[in-house]
């Protein structure tokens, strides 16, 4: 299965590299979201983990999740949204943009694992 990880520091994108490429998932790493829907059509992913703060990216993680919900094929792409901006207001936002799966930072690496694994269940 094909996952699009979208985030900006590059420890949390090897920790994510770490969790989920030995559990049998392949990973595209983008430090923006800038593109994604270039990404989208070139990579064609089934999950896609967006991070909220992207820097040195023009669009933030809630614009990246409306546009990855809005790119043809990919309205029931899983989307998780991995976030630093812990609360119900930034949850509803993630949400509301069409997240699938909201998880604040830190995360327990486990815990991601298996809400991916849940959800694929759940869509089989």
């Amino acid at each position: 299965m094909k996952v699009l990880v979208i985030e900006d520091e590059p420890d949390m994108a090897a920790l994510l590299a770490a969790t989920l490429e030995p559990a049998g998932y392949e990973l595209r790493l983008e430090r923006s979201g800038d593109e994604v829907e270039e990404i989208l059509a070139e990579y064609d992913p089934q999950v896609a983990i967006v991070d909220v703060m992207l820097f040195g990216s023009q669009a933030d993680g809630y614009e990246v999740v409306r546009r990855i919900r809005a790119t043809e094929g990919h309205e029931s792409t899983l989307v998780v949204v991995l976030t630093a901006l812990v609360g119900s207001e930034y949850e509803r936002r993630a949400l509301e943009a069409g997240a699938d799966i909201y998880m604040g930072k830190p995360f327990s690496p486990l815990e991601l694992l298996n809400r991916i694994r849940q959800a694929e269940i759940l869509t089989d």
